[in-house]
Parts: structure tokens; sequence; C-alpha cells
């Protein structure tokens, strides 16, 4: 049996669900009849790297080593993270077993490794400009089939004005239709993970036109519904299909500034204010910049916007230093918390059970003066990240945000709360799965499920043995009866 797996980053039912409603997404409606509908939690936490990894790999960060975008070490230098640090993906599994296998645009697949088939490299490290495929002899293959292929969204053309996001994402989304019906049709495949990123890009930008489903975006959600539409015509009717999204999204109107309230509540030790404060182009964002090539058109950008609004921009805390956080003692050092709404507070002092409690208590007690409406959801502790050998050796906690609230880590702003213009998209915790098959129940919806039980599901259906160090399990309440190994 062929398995297809139609990956969406940022995909969410408080999206697609409207639209659905609306008629612009017929192949997502239809699986809602076809097959089953669950939420695909990505909690440890919701963001790109770390939820893709695990949801390819069947394991947590403390297996497959990848926390954020970024790994920093002792001098707080950056390294962008392009690829898992240990773990099989489903991929590497199914290619030992002898499956034919092709895999596109999956994040963090660069360089592209040896399979048992093709890979093009995703977002996050590759270019298309580069070595972007395995084997390397297909990149000429590909660009002969797909002349203007792009592994990510021309970010270039929309500073210079030339795109709009919308226009960007529906080019990009055009040429993997255009590779995807190639290697589907032409290829010999047993399975195949092709994923579309765009969506994320959009969200981020344009959350509020997108949820008044402004025509020009609903452009590209309904190549994305094409796509889908094309995937399971050439998957076939005997084939298995997953649908699935490293993490949801959200609307936010408020943050919060996670790293002062740390600071006034006396969880820093004796770090300097001052120490905090850079230009966002002196570290995170300047490495993130260069690294896509476009340091100096950042830095023309910022001079226009400055010009324009006739103010100099407030400057801001960048990833911290391993110096800093063991100086600050209890702080959030990540820059991805803010888009990603969360807050992955390190803790490098030593602190008592009952200091730690009264940490949870007061952090949990923080309310929205504005409306009384509780900040915080859920707080997890370091044991969320998972047992192995990237576990960290500080205490962690992974706090995540209720409806409507994201965290800046940034320090020397007055205000703790600061209502924004406009909603923020930012990440939220629940994903989208759908699956539909010859052995997967009809029309129904099932209990949420965790990023990374769909390598076991896929495993068992296709009626392989389940490695002993996956995190995930089989999501048995999928199929019509129990699957059972060979």
């Amino acid at each position: 049996m062929r398995v297809l797996v139609f990956g969406v980053d940022g995909l969410a039912f408080r999206i697609i669900k409207p639209m659905m409603q609306a008629g612009y997404l017929p192949h997502f409606q239809a699986l809602t009849r076809e097959g089953v509908e669950a939420v695909l939690e990505s909690n440890y936490p919701p963001l790109t790297p770390p939820a893709w990894m695990s949801l390819v790999t069947g394991l947590k960060p403390a297996r497959h080593g990848v926390y954020d975008f970024w790994e920093y070490n002792e001098q707080g230098t950056g390294r962008l993270v392009t690829h898992r640090r240990a773990g099989k993906a489903i991929w590497n599994l199914l290619s030992e077993y002898g499956k034919r296998v092709i895999v596109v645009n999956v994040p963090l697949t660069y360089p592209p490794e040896p399979i048992n088939g093709i890979m093009v490299s995703g977002i996050q490290g590759s270019s298309e400009r580069g070595n972007c495929t395995y084997p390397a002899a297909f990149r000429e293959e590909l660009f002969a089939h797909v002349p203007r292929y792009r592994i990510d969204v021309d970010v270039t053309a929309v500073l210079h004005g030339h795109l709009t996001p919308g226009q960007a994402a529906v080019q990009l989304i055009e040429q993997r239709i255009a590779l995807m019906r190639y290697l589907l049709s032409e290829k010999a495949w047993d399975f195949a993970f092709i994923t579309f990123c765009a969506a994320d890009y959009l969200q981020h930008l344009c959350w509020e036109e997108i949820m008044a489903l402004q025509p020009a975006l609903m452009r590209y959600y309904q190549l994305l519904d094409d796509a889908l539409g094309l995937a399971r015509s050439l998957l076939g009717s005997d084939g298995s299909l997953f649908v699935v999204s490293d993490h949801g999204f959200q609307g936010a109107h408020t943050k919060f500034a996670i790293n002062e309230y740390l600071l006034r509540q006396h969880c820093f030790q004796s770090i300097e204010r001052g120490q905090y404060y850079y230009s966002l182009a002196d570290a995170w964002g300047k490495n993130m910049l260069n690294h896509m090539g476009l340091l100096e058109r950042g830095r023309a950008l910022k001079q226009r916007v400055v010009h324009k609004r006739g103010q100099s921009l407030t400057k801001v805390q960048p990833y911290l230093t391993r110096q800093q956080q063991q100086a600050a003692g209890v702080s959030v050092a990540s820059w991805s918390s803010s888009s990603g709404a969360f807050a992955d507070i390190c803790i490098t002092r030593s602190l008592s059970a009952q200091q730690m409690a009264d940490l949870r208590g007061s952090l949990l007690a923080l309310r929205d003066p504005t409306n009384g409406r509780q900040l915080v959801a859920n707080i997890y502790g370091t044991e969320v990240f998972g047992q192995g050998p990237f576990q960290p050796t500080d205490k962690h906690l992974l706090l995540l945000p209720n409806e409507g609230y994201t965290f800046t880590p940034a320090i020397g702003q007055p205000w703790l709360w600061n209502r924004e213009r406009h909603l923020l998209g930012t990440h939220q915790k629940d994903g989208v799965l759908y699956a539909c098959g010859p052995t997967i129940k009809h029309g129904q919806q099932v209990a949420p499920t965790a990023i990374y039980d769909l390598v076991p599901t896929i495993l068992r259906i296709m009626h392989l043995p389940l490695p002993d160090e996956l995190d995930g399990q089989v999501i048995d309440d999928l199929f019509i009866d129990a699957v059972k190994d060979e």
C-alpha cells in the first residue's frame, strides 16, 4: 500500500473551516466526509524546527536534538539549524526496508541525505542555487521540468515591492504543484512526503486579511486545495493519505514582556539591564539576513522605515548568550517565542521545589489588566522535551499562552502588557490531521493526538515493525479495524 503525506506548515482548523464553509476548499471538505479528522497537537513547543523533526522522526526534541531555528555556543555565536542532530526520519526507515521514497520541501532537510529515492531539500538552510537534491544529478532534471522552481518564498521580490506576499506565495505553490505532478506521476514510489510552507509565511504577515477571506489571499488556499485534489488522484484509491501540519495558528492582540516580568520579580540575578541592549541587526536578525543573502537589503529597508516614520527603531534583545543566561538565572532566551507564541524559561539557578512551585503559581496568576483574562494556558516542565542525548541540562518551564496572547523577551520598555494595533499571526499548538484510505474510518472525528504519533502510524499501516526508541504511538482510532503487524 502506498502512503502519501501532504504537509502544510502552520495549517489550522480555524483557518480552513471558514474557507470550507465559504466553498473555497472542496477537496479539504471531501476529506471530512471520506476520512478521519483530528487535532495534531504540537506542544513542545509549537515551533517549525522542533515540530517538523518530531513529526518526521516520531521522537521528542531530547532525541532528535532540535529545539529552535538557531543553536548558540558559549560565546553566543549563532548557527542556523538545517538538519536534525540524531534519529531516523520516516524516509530513512522506509529506505532500509527497500521502499521507494520521495521527499520534497520538508524543513530541515539540508543537506539532502541519501535515501532510496529522491529528496529535494526544504526551507531552513537550503537554496535552489546550491546542492538541494539527492541524488545530486536530479537537480538538473528538476529545473528541466520546473525551470522557475524555488524552495522558499521570493522574499527579495516582496521587499522590493515587485510582489505582494500573496503573489509570492502563489508563485511558490504553482511551482511546487508542478514538481509534485512530475514526481508522483513519472517516478516509482511507495511513500511520498510533499510539504507546502508558504501558508505559515502568509499567516504571520496577513492574519486579519486571511480571517476576513480576502480574495487576493484566498487564491493561495484554493491552489493548496487543488494540490490536495491532485495528490489524491495521483495516489489512487488504494493508497493512504495523511494531511498534517506542524502546528496551528491564532491571532494575538497582546504581547507580554516575559523577561521584564522576571526581572521585576527579582528572578534575574546580578546582570545589569544595559547588558541586554543590542540592535536586532547585531545578533539574531543579522545572522538570519546574512544567511538569506538579504543583509544589505534589510539594512536599506530599515533606513526606509525609519525615514518614513520619522523615528528611530527601538533596540531589542537577541538570543541571550550562555553566560547571560547563567548570570540572569531565570530567563527566556529565544526571540522565536514571539512569533511562536510560547515562552521557554531556562532556569540556571538552583531553585528549591517550593521556589519552583511559587514561580509556576505566579506565572499562572498573571492576568490581563484590561479584561482579567489569564495569560498562561499551560506550563510544562523539562520532562516535556523527552529523554535522550539532547536533554537540557538546566531546568525549563515551557509556557503556552491563552488565545490572543504572545510573549516578547525584550527588556527595557516601561510596559509588561502591550496591546497591538492589529492582530498578529502567531503559532498555536493545535495542528491539523486528516487521514483517509482503505483501512481508515469515514467521516469521523477522533481525539487529539501528538505530533510524534505520525511515524508509528505510517509504519503500522505499511505493515512494518516499530523501532523501540519511538516516543510516538500508533493512532489506533483512525482505523476501521486494528491494523496488525505482518
